[in-house]
C-alpha cells in the first residue's frame, strides 16, 4: 500500500507503508494490502504507519481517509509528524502552543478592525463630516 498523508498546504507523507492504524468516528481500525475499498471520516488523533517494520506516527486533526486499490490518503487541516510518540507529544506541544499566540494575535487584529468600523459607521450616522477619512 501506499501512504499519502496531506494538509491543505503540504504533503507530509507519500511512502509504501506494511499497515496504518487510525481512529474513525466509529472507532479503531488498521488497513492492510488487499483490505476493501472505502472512506471514512477521522477523529482527531494518532494515526500510526509502518514502514520496513517500524513504526511513524502522525498527529492529525480531524479528516477523512480514502483507501482506493494500492493507495491510502488522509487529508487534513493540520498534521504533526513523529518517530516515537514522546518526540511527537513535544512536537504538538511547541506547534500548538505556537498556533495558540498566533491565533490570539489574528483575533486582537479583527477586534481592532471592528471597533475601528464601528466608530467609522457610528461617525457617518451622526452625520460628521469626513467620518472614517
Amino acid at each position: 500500500m501506499n501512504l499519502k498523508l496531506l494538509t491543505p498546504t503540504q504533503i507530509l507523507v507519500d511512502t509504501p507503508i506494511e499497515k496504518i492504524d487510525v481512529e474513525a468516528l466509529d472507532g479503531f481500525f488498521t488497513l492492510l494490502p488487499r483490505h476493501i475499498d472505502f472512506v471514512t471520516a477521522l477523529k482527531s488523533g494518532i494515526l500510526t504507519y509502518v514502514v520496513n517494520e517500524k513504526k511513524y506516527y502522525a498527529a492529525c486533526d480531524h479528516g477523512v481517509l480514502v483507501k482506493k486499490g494500492d493507495d491510502v490518503r488522509v487529508s487534513t487541516t493540520l498534521a504533526v509528524l513523529g518517530k516515537d510518540l514522546d518526540s511527537l507529544k513535544q512536537t504538538i506541544a511547541t506547534t500548538f502552543k505556537s498556533m495558540e499566540q498566533e491565533r490570539k494575535e489574528l483575533n486582537i487584529s479583527i477586534t481592532r478592525l471592528e471597533l475601528g468600523l464601528t466608530k467609522g459607521l457610528m461617525s457617518l450616522s451622526k452625520g460628521e463630516p469626513n467620518a472614517g477619512i
